[in-house]
């Protein structure tokens, strides 16, 4: 393909609007549209001309009035507005005004170590100032001061994360700070300074920035959650409030987006070596850039989201441009673009089924396998042997987890909790929803064979019992997955499966299992360090979000060790009693 590509352009100037299946896309989006997965718009364009545009959904719900987007309709674009303030920062430093040295100090010296943090520092988030939006009371603030040097004070009084250029931290204080030097060194606001360094240059008559003329937009789509049917996000008009600053405030259509970016890499913008300065290095997020992969091909854009999602890629190998908007999301905005751009580039993509189905397909062949068990193997079952279920359950769990992470691209294990891998139609959805069946299937087996046993040895059965709370929140999470409304009252019905162990260390009383009371504790004290750290959230709410993978995981070691440890129990006890 990447032949007829090359052949193409030498040959002529003839779009590439026949390479690109529209037809394919239109499904995808239709698909998308109708299983209520998103709301939004996208733009795909080459050569600065526009190959596919579709939107979905409507940008405005009021109970039964709905109206629906076109691609004219206005998205926030939050973060990506970093990178017009990027460009118009290297603007400034062509001009002379300005260098990738100069530090914060000539500007704001109220902010700690800002003689040693340079304007490189601030564009690539290597400063180390605090970032203002994860304190809500101060965000909240800043909305009602004017003056910048008040604003200035009011974010130097938190602890820098690090000392200037040690390490990497994502911060809107420093686009907030590089869009007052740009109305500084403009003499204008940042609107102005916008307009007159990009909208006008390149006619972009369809982007926005500022609180009151957006407000003004008529065809400016509103935020939604899907919760059985889309309903608006809560406060809205706060944010709405908040969107005037340079890291984030920019209102557009998404082909104004996509004629942005690739004026910006056509050197419409900034010099060749300006452009290469912006891409110098080789992390990730470069100087008001980001760098991703797809195949063989980089791409270079931004990404943005608050209470919506957007993105803004150009992949200078193919000269495409692919910019799209959400303002109603249930599956990952990633998960999205990654299958636009296999079909782009004619590779084959999975759209997981529909999850009623898949739910219905689970529990059929779920419960012919138990039929088959239960009757074809009732000598197994009745079986001691049985008790290696209390491994064989969380290794199956663990494994399928882990594989069902592979499943879904650029999962991150430290951040993402597990219950994101079975995100209704996600990649990885169907999947973990047959691993959470089969865990819930072996499971109720297990707990069948240790209250068999309890009965047998005469302990009490309640924290045998209790057990099932383990396989409850499993089918329910299979058979109700996000953002059904009872997905999360069963993923959090896991948290009760500590009740056995603990109704364990007062009801298991006799000398011969009295080791497990011990290890009871182990189980216990897992979950009690989980609950506790997601707890700390309101204190420290990044570490919370940079963590919750792994808080989440400690809380599924509990249950499944719990697991292992009455295996071990009962393996140990019917050695001491055989029948």
């Amino acid at each position: 393909m990447k032949y007829l590509f090359v052949f193409i352009a030498l040959i002529s100037s003839y779009t590439y609007a026949q390479n690109i299946n529209t037809e394919q896309l239109d499904s995808y989006f239709s698909s998308l549209e109708h299983r209520n997965e998103a709301m939004g718009s996208i733009a795909i364009s080459k050569n600065g001309k526009i190959l596919y545009s579709n939107a979905i959904g409507y940008k405005t719900i009021n109970g039964n009035d709905k109206e629906k987007s076109t691609t004219a309709t206005h998205y926030k674009i939050w973060s990506i507005t970093k990178t017009y303030t990027a460009v118009m920062i290297f603007q400034l430093i062509e001009e002379g005004k300005l260098s990738l040295d100069t530090t914060l100090n000539t500007f704001y010296p109220q902010i700690p170590n800002s003689k040693k943090i340079t304007i490189r520092q601030m564009l690539c988030h290597r400063s180390g100032i605090f970032d203002y939006v994860n304190d809500i009371e101060k965000d909240i603030k800043l909305r009602d001061i004017q003056s910048k040097d008040s604003i200035a004070e009011l974010i130097g009084t938190f602890t820098p994360n690090f000392k200037p250029g040690e390490n990497f931290r994502y911060s809107n204080s420093n686009y907030l700070f590089l869009g007052y030097i740009i109305e500084t060194l403009d003499s204008v606001n940042f609107e102005t300074a916008l307009s007159n360094r990009i909208l006008s240059k390149l006619k972009l008559r369809n982007t926005y920035f500022g609180t009151q003329t957006v407000k003004n937009l008529k065809n400016i789509a509103n935020t939604y959650n899907f919760n059985g049917s889309w309903i608006p996000v809560d406060g809205e008009a706060d944010y709405n409030n908040h969107i005037e600053t340079a890291d984030g405030g920019i209102v557009a259509t998404m082909e104004d987006m996509a004629l942005f970016i690739e004026a910006l890499f056509d050197g419409k913008l900034i010099s060749e070596q300006g452009l290469s300065n912006m891409l110098e290095g080789n992390d990730s997020y470069r100087l008001g850039i980001m760098k991703t992969q797809f195949l063989d091909s980089e791409g270079f854009g931004h990404t943005g989201g608050w209470i919506s999602e957007s993105s803004l890629f150009y992949y200078p190998k193919e000269e495409l441009t692919i910019a799209y908007a959400t303002n109603g999301i249930v599956i990952r905005k990633e998960e999205i673009l990654d299958n636009v751009l296999k079909i782009y580039h004619n590779k084959p993509f999975a759209v997981s089924m529909n999850r009623n189905v898949q739910g219905l397909v689970i529990l059929i062949i779920g419960l012919l396998c138990y039929s088959i068990l239960r009757f074809r193997f009732s000598k197994v079952l009745t079986s001691r042997n049985l008790i290696y279920l209390g491994f064989i359950t969380p290794l199956i769990f663990w494994i399928g987890s882990f594989i069902s992470g592979l499943l879904r691209e650029n999962y991150n294990y430290l951040s993402e909790p597990i219950t994101a891998l079975d995100a209704f139609y996600s990649s990885s959805g169907t999947f973990m929803a047959s691993i959470q069946f089969t865990t819930a299937l072996l499971s109720i087996l297990f707990f069948l064979i240790i209250y068999k046993n309890c009965k047998r040895h005469q302990i009490n059965v309640i924290p045998a019992m209790l057990l099932l709370f383990v396989p409850i929140a499993m089918i329910g999470a299979s058979l109700f997955p996000f953002p059904n409304e009872l997905y999360s009252l069963f993923t959090n019905i896991i948290i009760l499966s500590a009740l056995s162990p603990i109704t364990a260390i007062f009801l298991w009383r006799k000398s011969q299992i009295y080791g497990i009371r011990r290890l009871a504790l182990l189980s216990i004290f897992l979950t009690i360090v989980s609950i506790c750290l997601i707890a700390i959230r309101s204190v420290d709410p990044e570490f919370v979000f940079n963590y919750m993978g792994i808080i989440q995981r400690i809380l599924y070691l509990g249950w499944s060790l719990w697991f292992v440890f009455l295996a071990l129990s009962f393996q140990n006890l019917n050695k001491k009693k055989p029948s």
